[in-house]
């Protein structure tokens, strides 16, 4: 054979080779795209308690219109295509933590930096030289609430009006036992928002630590309440709040994590909330 005739030979197994494998290779790289911008499974975990403007209403159902956090997860999914395979769950803070600790879980909406949750989570790096850009929703605000006439006062370092052994209401396996514990006060931790706010109101508790979304919120749609329960200054604690991600799921869908995240930061931005990312120029 001469080498012209071996150089034909090997034009035409190449000419072979790229009709029937680079399709076949476009296929995959196509195929592992796909997967990655819509997940096979994609549940989503949202607060159960409402916490305006981000979550309206309380309990398992979703209102309409839901609230900030709901609409900007939709909006972030439909420009993913990914709409139509998310689940959206409202769960109480105990469940959630057992939905995520057993791998039930991938995606959690609101989630407050440096509490028990965001613990168990992936939330989004901050970038940046000094960390000055994030992907944060907003701001959350820990908040001290009393009894009216209760001559409980609170000056930003010390809460006077208690007794020694008088404990501070907070919910169970949220950031406000924790912040209580920090602080050095006694807790005394109710299952949930809604049973911790009306332990205050009852008198079973003399002071209650929680998120001011929630309480502010229950104020407002409830004048009976508000005549009962005042808002003490200043906040105890200011922090981020973020979509979490479960940490084996941020591991398989890099990309697409990375894109949801970007993609809520620039809603949060546009809305001109309270603490919005701010993403590089």
């Amino acid at each position: 054979m001469d080498l012209s005739t071996s150089h034909g030979i090997v034009s035409a197994v190449a000419a072979v080779a790229r009709r029937h494998l680079l399709p076949i290779a476009a296929y995959l790289i196509t195929g592992a795209a796909q997967a990655d911008a819509c997940p096979e499974r994609l549940r989503i975990a949202f607060p159960e308690g409402p916490a305006e403007p981000f979550m309206r209403g309380q309990g398992e159902d979703f209102l309409q219109p839901p609230g900030l956090l709901v609409d900007w997860m939709r909006q972030a999914l439909r420009g993913q295509g990914c709409l139509e395979k998310a689940e959206m769950l409202r769960l109480p803070v105990r469940r959630l933590r057992a939905m995520i600790e057993g791998g039930q879980i991938d995606l959690v909406a609101g989630v407050g930096e440096g509490g028990p949750i965001a613990a168990l989570l992936a939330l989004p790096p901050r970038e940046g030289r000094r960390g000055e850009f994030d992907h944060s929703l907003g701001m959350v605000e820990y908040v001290l609430y009393a009894r009216r006439g209760s001559g409980i006062a609170w000056d930003g370092q010390a809460i006077s009006g208690l007794t020694e052994q008088a404990r501070v209401g907070v919910t169970a396996s949220t950031r406000t036992e924790m912040l209580a514990r920090e602080r050095g006060w006694l807790a005394d931790p109710a299952p949930s928002h809604e049973s911790a706010l009306l332990k205050v109101a009852a008198g079973r508790t003399p002071v209650l630590l929680m998120h001011s979304y929630f309480v502010d919120d229950r104020l407002r749609r409830d004048p009976q309440l508000a005549r009962q329960i005042e808002r003490l200054s200043p906040a105890v604690e200011r922090r981020h709040l973020f979509v979490g991600a479960a940490p084996v799921f941020a591991h398989s869908h890099k990309s697409f994590t990375r894109r949801l995240w970007r993609a809520l930061c620039r809603q949060s931005a546009a809305a001109k909330a309270d603490g919005a990312c701010r993403l590089p120029p």
